[in-house]
């Protein structure tokens, strides 16, 4: 059996780099994750003096069917995000779609809020999508709205609340998808013209008196393309400006424990003169200052 990770090693770490380098299971859409430690992800990290380790979930050999390969997949990521918070360490996940937050939350495995930056919903359901791509409905899986027994092959998740979750940087929505957010009880602050529509730190008090401890989602798209056009799905339009991101970061380091942070959705093979990868790991840096000072 492929292990799921690389030896942990002897030196105690604070926070533990997991890469997952697929969408939905394959690997040619996943060159982000591993371009990110090649340009000194985990560099980026130690030079906040935070001791780092780096680990690798493997998927094997290729699958006939991508809905078999994603849950295996996350499955090895629930298991390490597991071990990695058992030894007091704070999962930072580079993976390759949103699709991943399935077995972070798995992994997890309490009540947790979510701060979801993303410039889709990712609240479709099989009943509502248009595309059928399971990254697009990957807010709905954590927050129980479907895929139940697929979830649940990953542990023992808890779904997170719908009141404990907070969506940033939202701006292109399906019809049927944009419903389903109307009627829910998630938080949404919407991103036009490169401004948000309401305002972030309000938002951020008003999660704070649901949940203690988030988990802090990061789709690369959420930012504007000036900032990060290197992204899976073709990036919208009128997004979330660097420093704008970075102010909201510090805010949510602030107010919450993080539990775990993912990176999602950047692209190498999209990007342009390495925009997306210089505004990812500048954010990386800030991770890893906010777990420090935070700590």
């Amino acid at each position: 059996m492929i292990p799921v990770l690389q030896a942990w090693g002897e030196q105690e770490m604070d926070v533990a780099i997991i890469q997952v380098p697929y969408v939905m299971g394959d690997e040619r859409q996943g060159s982000g994750p591993l371009r990110l430690v090649q340009a000194g992800a985990a560099e980026a990290v130690s030079g906040e003096g935070i001791a780092v380790s780096v680990h690798r979930v493997e998927r094997g050999e290729p699958f006939r069917d991508s809905g078999n390969a994603a849950l295996f997949v996350n499955q090895r990521l629930a298991s390490t995000v597991r071990q990695a918070i058992g030894a007091g360490r704070l999962p930072l996940v580079l993976a390759g779609g949103c699709d991943a937050s399935a077995g972070v939350v798995a992994g997890i495995g309490q009540d947790v809020g979510v701060v979801w930056f993303d410039a889709h919903g990712d609240f479709n359901t099989p009943e509502t999508t248009v595309s059928g791509y399971l990254p697009g409905m990957s807010l709905a899986v954590i927050t129980g709205h479907c895929f139940r027994n697929y979830w649940a092959q990953m542990g023992d998740p808890t779904p997170v609340r719908e009141a404990a979750t907070l969506m940033l940087g939202v701006r292109d929505l399906d019809p049927a998808e944009k419903e389903r957010l109307d009627r829910s009880a998630i938080q949404i602050v919407k991103w036009h013209a490169g401004k948000p529509q309401s305002d972030v730190r309000a938002a951020i008090e008003k999660l704070a008196e649901s949940v203690p401890e988030v988990y802090v989602h990061i789709d690369m798209d959420c930012l504007d393309p000036e900032f990060a056009p290197g992204v899976v799905v073709e990036p919208a339009p009128g997004g979330i400006s660097l420093q704008a991101m970075e102010d909201a970061l510090r805010a949510v380091f602030t107010r919450f424990r993080v539990r775990a942070v993912t990176f999602a959705a950047y692209s190498a093979d999209n990007d342009r003169n390495d925009t997306t990868l210089r505004t990812a790991l500048r954010l990386i840096e800030l991770v890893a200052r906010g777990a420090k000072e935070s700590s």
